[in-house]
């Protein structure tokens, strides 16, 4: 049998199987750096299959690997398991028995996808060369798991390619491939402004800090709209400011938070320097002084070009295969290129650093937005996301 159709026939056997233990993760989500649970139910699949893995010195993370024993390419897939601090409302069958915790990311997919996608490759190693090393990944939501993961030596022997998706809402059937940026740089920053206290009634003896922290709010703001380019799609929000402790008393510390988002990385420098030069020059010409403190958040997702097309390519030339056999009907333009960036953040950007990477959008969900607590999985499509990363993966690996 060619070796697609056999993953084709492969997706269709181990469907059952896939979605059984989907069913589990999804029972029992866990939040970022506590999937114990997963994290052993993953090593228990994997020596199931008689695949090695270790586990990460990030904890609980898994990598395991499948080596054709023949020299050829090497690929990275990577998937996610930790789950959001929301109360699920589905009404499933197998909804959170985990009270305030909930997979409303499909990072269940995730996992039980590349499960799957790891049982169809190890059982078809026969039939392509090169290796294939598979990242269960903690915390993407909240901690940034793959940048410690990667910390820790996980691409010190750098790969020819990382591969991985991420189910989407609507457009159920689609797949959606782009290249270039994918996701946004997210980026946090405490802005700690110093004046001097005194009595309401003596104003002129303090430096009010709420007085100069508002001057800034101001600024900052206006600089997005008129010193960043709008081609740039470029945000800042100031979501916190703590200050003052009496209403009859000039404050003299104020503490703000605030979060922001650039599609590049001249972007990214030129905000940071905006945003420090404004802030304590404005701080300084009022009589007082800002602390400014950056908290460096997550890459942004960069789908290589070659690599995408290559992604882009497989799913063309195996259309047939890849939706055989399915319940529903394929969708017109079920391929979807030149998607627009996502201010949204993504830690596989850490992984697009570092290697040729290709992160793509699966259709497999019902209308509920990502991170709500309606958000449901149509399962008749996760076959789909097996077929997707198994044949990439086939092809890739199937090249000289």
């Amino acid at each position: 049998m060619e070796l697609m159709e056999r993953i084709c026939a492969l997706s269709d056997e181990l469907e059952p199987h896939l979605l059984e233990i989907r069913h589990q993760i999804h029972r029992n989500p866990e939040l970022a750096f506590h999937e114990y649970k997963t994290s052993s139910l993953v090593r228990s699949e994997l020596e199931r299959m008689g695949i090695p893995y270790e586990e990460s010195p990030c904890s609980p993370g898994i990598i395991a690997e499948i080596d054709s024993g023949k020299p050829g390419k090497f690929l990275m897939l990577r998937a996610d398991m930790d789950a959001l601090p929301i109360q699920e409302n589905t009404g499933l069958p197998y909804a959170s028995e985990n009270p305030g915790v909930m997979h409303a990311c499909g990072h269940d997919v995730h996992t039980s996808n590349l499960l799957t996608v790891a049982e169809i490759l190890n059982r078809t190693k026969d039939q392509w060369k090169g290796k294939v090393k598979l990242v269960f990944q903690p915390a993407e939501e909240h901690g940034g798991g793959g940048r410690q993961m990667i910390e820790a030596g996980l691409m010190d022997e750098v790969p020819d390619a990382c591969f991985a998706l991420h189910v989407e809402n609507g457009k159920k059937g689609k797949l959606a491939v782009s290249t270039g940026y994918l996701t946004a740089y997210s980026d946090g920053y405490t802005l700690t402004v110093h004046g001097k206290a005194a009595h309401s009634s003596t104003p002129e003896a303090g430096t009010d800090a709420i007085y100069i922290a508002a001057a800034i709010v101001t600024a900052l703001h206006g600089m997005v709209s008129r010193d960043m380019s709008p081609m740039e799609h470029s945000t800042l929000n100031i979501g916190v400011i703590h200050g003052g402790s009496a209403a009859n008393i000039i404050a003299d510390k104020v503490e703000m938070s605030l979060m922001m988002r650039n599609l590049s990385k001249e972007a990214r420098e030129t905000m940071c320097r905006k945003i420090e030069a404004l802030s304590r020059g404005i701080a300084e010409a009022m009589g007082g002084s800002c602390d400014c403190e950056l908290h460096p958040g997550y890459a942004a997702v960069y789908n290589d070009e070659k690599f995408s097309g290559f992604v882009a390519d497989t799913f063309r030339k195996y259309e047939d295969t890849l939706f055989g056999n399915f319940s529903w009907e394929k969708p017109e333009n079920w391929l979807e290129t030149g998607e627009k960036p996502l201010l949204g953040a993504e830690d596989f950007g850490f992984y697009s650093q570092k290697a040729p990477s290709c992160m793509i959008w699966a259709g497999v969900c019902e209308d509920a937005s990502k991170h709500s607590p309606e958000f449901r999985v149509d399962e008749s499509y996760i076959k789909l996301c097996t077929r997707a990363m198994a044949m990439v993966a086939a092809e890739f690996l199937s090249q000289e």
